[in-house]
């Protein structure tokens, strides 16, 4: 055995089989190993073309509106994913000869999962921005931006929102102020009534208390009950003697003629006390009309002093009504002056013309007025107390203290006629300025009030005649069912969209204009302007969303706008919104969102009538009439000039709605320019910026016009397939490598398996 191990015979075989055989074990696994690199490429092309394939099957309805949306079902597309998958792998080729690769799909590994829809506003606004990202640059461009920036109207705009803001605040405390002083002089008038019969009663009074007590003089109750009861017991005891002297006399009579001369002595002494007794009679009627008088003087007395008490408490309800109505009316004149101060010094209303003259003749009073008021009302209302203390400090009314009396009853009757003597012409001035300007206000809301009954009758726009019902139906499919009482409400195209991005449901888009009340329709329309000049900085923060609409959508005067040949403008897209079943209206319901035709063809008529009657007015404003500047009243002045301006816009909307241009202004702008429905339309997008709810809009009506549920569109597919080839050599070894990461398969058997995935996206 030791020989053996020893012997040399044979070794160079065995030092050759040593060498060949791990040479030929790496060479097999590389081999393996570069099949399988091969075949894993191979897999992932195959899958990608596959999923690029499948998305080449876009919705040709939707890509006429620029959007693109896999126009295939579920099956469908997996049938079509797994057919082209497999065409792309090698063991398609024909099987005759040597195939170095021969990768096969493994049965039921093809997969498509949708994960994105047209129904998300992310992919959604990706696509139309596509879409729109070069004709919306040049139409806007062409259509607002240059008139716009070229025009010179920005700083007009500004200016003229900016004078009605300010004549709205000015009149607001114009207003608070006048309130308070008529409150105040409505007081003063009541006060000054009431001190007027509280004089006469009074001095009625005193006279009668007076003459009162010159009839006591110093007599007291008690005194005079003692008297009384004095003069009824002398009374009494003279009715005694000279009924016993009756008797005398009667027994001295049946005596005889010798008691004739006692019986005479006896009828001249009963004589005498009876006329004794008739004097103590009369003495004690005397005293009980004293008496009365007494009574009647206290009880008066103290009802006096009872009924000044009451008297007084009213005074100082009035004052406590006067004098706070002063100090507001004080601060608010202060407001005035404050805001005065203010307007003239800025410049913010310096090239509107006349009209900022308003200001200087506002109507401000001065500080002494306010002083005045008060303090003599204060004294009128000190001098009526200090005349309730006099009545109520004196029991006896004497000559002296009658007359202290009458005196301060003099007093505060004197102020009161006084002050009121002045006051009242001041006051009637000031009311009767009031009453003018508040006349003339009134005069020119009832004309802009006509005119917007006027515009609220040429409203039109939608055709009722043509489909009673046919709106409504589709506004139902879009909105989804408006009846409150409906115990289930079935959901609209809208509310799906909405939801499906998860957003509240609220029908409208937060803005309705009417054309109601004539002053504030007057001052919302100015407000218009204010913010088309803040708009006119970020004109393209919405541009792509909103000029989607008007290339895919319809609206009121689609069709009636000429070219400069005479020619109707059309649209160039792929669809012609005029075909569309919601008829010249869609722009206008993406706008505002309402559940009818008339709602939102009327929210569009009454704010773009709104706009033009700012316009308007804003060039009534350049040139106001100068008697009209010196009332003061900064209102009055903007509804003249409104009203002047409605007219002008109620003609202006006529030609609008025709679909002919009108110029913005010849007077605000320094180059002339037409607008068009169309351009006041892309205004008011602008204005009314709500990208979620105008894509939700915008998705309902096109569900409703092509019958695609946008949450079926898929925009973002995943799509995933398994593959596996045959190992040559030695599957053992290359699974070794399993672990190392380096062979993107997994080895089952003698089959080295792929499965890939890709992700695509329009």
């Amino acid at each position: 055995m030791r020989r053996f191990l020893r012997a040399e015979n044979g070794a160079v075989s065995v030092y050759l089989i040593l060498i060949i055989v791990p040479i030929f074990l790496f060479q097999a696994v590389l081999i393996d190993f570069a099949r399988i690199k091969v075949a894993e490429k191979e897999t992932e092309s195959a899958v990608q073309a596959a999923a690029r394939s499948v998305m080449s099957s876009f919705d040709t309805d939707l890509q006429k509106r620029g959007l693109y949306g896999m126009g295939l079902s579920q099956e469908a597309s997996e049938q079509l994913f797994g057919d082209v998958f497999i065409r792309n792998l090698s063991s398609s080729v024909s099987a005759k000869g040597f195939h170095f690769i021969d990768t096969h799909s493994l049965e039921d590994s093809t997969r498509v999962t949708p994960v994105y829809s047209l129904a998300n506003h992310v992919i959604f606004e990706r696509q139309l921005t596509q879409d729109m990202k070069i004709k919306a640059p040049i139409e806007y461009t062409l259509e607002i931006v240059d008139k716009f920036q070229k025009s010179g109207v920005k700083e007009p705009f500004q200016l003229g929102s900016q004078f009605a803001k300010e004549a709205a605040e000015v009149e607001k405390l114009i207003k608070q102020r006048e309130d308070a002083l008529d409150e105040a002089w409505h007081s003063t008038e009541a006060m000054n009534a009431k001190l007027t019969s509280y004089h006469t009663y009074y001095r009625t009074r005193i006279a009668a208390l007076n003459e009162l007590a010159d009839r006591i003089g110093i007599h007291t109750v008690d005194g005079i009950r003692d008297d009384m009861t004095a003069t009824n017991e002398h009374l009494q005891s003279l009715a005694s003697s000279i009924s016993d002297m009756e008797l005398s006399i009667a027994s001295l009579s049946k005596a005889g003629a010798e008691s004739v001369e006692s019986i005479k002595s006896l009828v001249a002494a009963k004589s005498s006390l009876e006329q004794q007794a008739s004097t103590l009679t009369h003495k004690l009627s005397e005293l009980q009309a004293l008496l009365q008088n007494v009574l009647d003087y206290t009880a008066l007395t103290v009802r006096t002093k009872l009924e000044l008490a009451a008297n007084a408490s009213e005074i100082a309800r009035l004052q406590q009504i006067i004098e706070p109505a002063i100090r507001l009316a004080k601060q608010k004149n202060d407001d005035i002056r404050t805001k005065l101060l203010g307007i003239s010094d800025s410049s913010s209303t310096g090239s509107l013309g006349g009209a900022k003259d308003v200001f200087q003749h506002v109507s401000l009073i001065r500080d002494d007025y306010f002083y005045q008021y008060q303090t003599s009302i204060a004294s009128i209302t000190a001098l009526f107390s200090a005349f309730q203390a006099s009545v109520e400090s004196v029991n006896l009314y004497t000559t002296e203290h009658t007359a202290q009396i009458n005196q301060r009853n003099e007093a505060y009757w004197n102020e009161m006629n006084s002050f009121y003597a002045k006051q009242s012409s001041l006051e009637k001035v000031r009311m009767n300025a009031n009453s003018a300007t508040e006349a003339n206000k009134q005069a020119q809301t009832n004309t802009i009030q006509a005119i917007l009954e006027k515009a609220k009758q040429a409203i039109g726009g939608c055709d009722i005649s043509a489909s009673p019902s046919g709106d409504e139906a589709l506004y139902s499919k879009l909105q989804g069912d408006s009846d409150q009482t409906a115990a289930i409400k079935e959901q609209g195209y809208y509310q799906k969209y909405r939801q499906a991005n998860a957003q509240d449901a609220t029908i409208g888009n937060d803005v309705a204009y009417e054309l109601d009340k004539a002053e504030s329709t007057s001052l919302r329309a100015m407000d218009i302007l204010g913010s088309i000049s803040h708009m006119a900085e970020m004109l393209r923060t919405e541009l792509y969303v909103n000029e989607y609409a008007f290339t895919k959508f319809n609206y009121r005067t689609y069709g009636l706008e000429k070219t400069p040949t005479g020619e109707p403008k059309l649209s160039n897209e792929l669809i012609d919104p005029g075909t569309h079943v919601l008829a010249n209206q869609e722009v206008e319901y993406l706008l505002y969102g309402f559940s009818s035709c008339a709602a939102n063809i009327t929210s569009a008529y009454a704010e773009m009538f709104s706009l033009r009657l700012a316009i308007r007015t804003l060039e009534a404003l350049l040139d106001p009439e100068k008697e009209l500047l010196n009332v003061g009243s900064p209102l009055l002045v903007l509804l003249v000039a409104a009203a002047q301006g409605a007219a002008k816009a109620f003609g202006d909307m006529n030609a609008l709605v025709k679909g002919e241009a009108v110029e913005l202004s010849s007077k605000l702008s320094v180059t002339a320019f037409k607008l068009t429905y169309k351009d006041y339309l892309r205004l008011f997008l602008m204005l009314h910026s709500n990208n979620t709810k105008l894509m939700a809009r915008m998705q309902g009506l096109i569900e409703l016009e092509t019958g695609k549920d946008l949450l079926q569109e898929t925009t973002y597919m995943q799509a995933n397939a398994a593959s596996e080839i045959r190992l040559w050599f030695i599957p053992k070894m290359i699974r070794l490598l399993e672990g190392s990461g380096l062979l993107g398969c997994k080895v089952v058997g003698t089959q080295c398996q792929f499965n890939r995935s890709a992700v695509v996206s329009y």
